[in-house]
């Protein structure tokens, strides 16, 4: 197997990194990423005995404002929908990022969307893990695609061909063969949410779980085992849900309207 050399030479220096501190026990999933970028791209999040997510990028399609991409980017396209993310649970054993993409107009309706988050697990210094998933009937919130296989590159690899066909390739097919048992593979694995339309004050939200102690936020999900170390496992799971959003003037009514049931519930004891 060969990287590009700027690839590998960055992903050993943080395992190394993350191998000397885990110093032969199993770590939480580490609190700030090595990287954050734009969007909520995110690198060397540390997790297990040396664990390391190498690569981890949201994208979103939505119909009529081009092939997906970073949530960012695709919700600056029209003025009406804002982007963003938050990331919470970090330094325990299940670090949650939360992905929001809102319809602020009072009468637009986006159609057809569809989110992906990808990832690059590398469970020790050599790349190598092995793919197992619990993927069972959907229920709400759970994602509807998700793949797992060998990194091949960038050209063809699972996150480029989500961006040119607008969807994962391999729907409920198999994991890759070559990543479910024996040396396992260099793994990348994707989960995707669709939402057939964000009205008009609406939110799609993704929750993402990253865990290395089998915490899952949802009944389906993905998990890369090291080869070289069977305590190191990435849990990858995640909800999606469309909700409304409240008016900033319907939540401030909501709090004076419970300041006022406060009051009243006071009064009543103290007569």
């Amino acid at each position: 197997m060969t990287h590009a050399p700027h690839r590998a030479l960055a992903r050993i220096t943080a395992l190394a990194t993350a191998t000397l501190l885990a110093a032969g026990t199993a770590q939480a999933v580490v609190g700030t990423p090595g990287t954050t970028e734009f969007g909520g791209s995110m690198a060397d999040i540390t997790y297990g005995n040396g664990g390391n997510i190498f690569q981890l990028e949201p994208m979103l399609y939505m119909l009529g404002l081009g092939d997906a991409g970073n949530p960012q980017t695709v919700a600056g396209r029209n003025p009406a929908l804002q982007s963003s993310f938050s990331v919470s649970g970090a330094g325990t054993g299940l670090m949650v990022i939360d992905y929001q993409v809102r319809n602020t107009s009072a009468s637009d309706t986006f159609n057809q969307l569809r989110f992906m988050v990808y990832a690059n697990p590398d469970g020790a210094a050599d790349f190598m893990d092995t793919l197992s998933e619990t993927w069972g009937p959907a229920t709400a919130g759970d994602p509807v695609l998700r793949e797992g296989r060998a990194y091949v590159d960038p050209v063809t690899g699972i996150k480029p061909g989500f961006g040119l066909n607008n969807n994962l390739s391999e729907g409920l097919q198999p994991l890759d063969l070559d990543c479910t048992g024996g040396a396992g593979c260099d793994a990348t694995v994707g989960l995707q949410w669709n939402a057939p339309q964000l009205g008009p004050g609406q939110m799609f939200r993704v929750r993402l779980g990253l865990s290395d102690d089998g915490q899952a936020l949802s009944k389906r999900f993905l998990q890369a085992t090291a080869v070289s170390d069977p305590g190191t496992v990435l849990t990858f799971s995640g909800t999606g849900v469309v909700t409304a959003v409240p008016e900033p003037g319907a939540v401030w009514m909501l709090l004076a309207g419970l300041g006022t049931l406060g009051s009243l519930s006071r009064r009543r004891q103290a007569g």
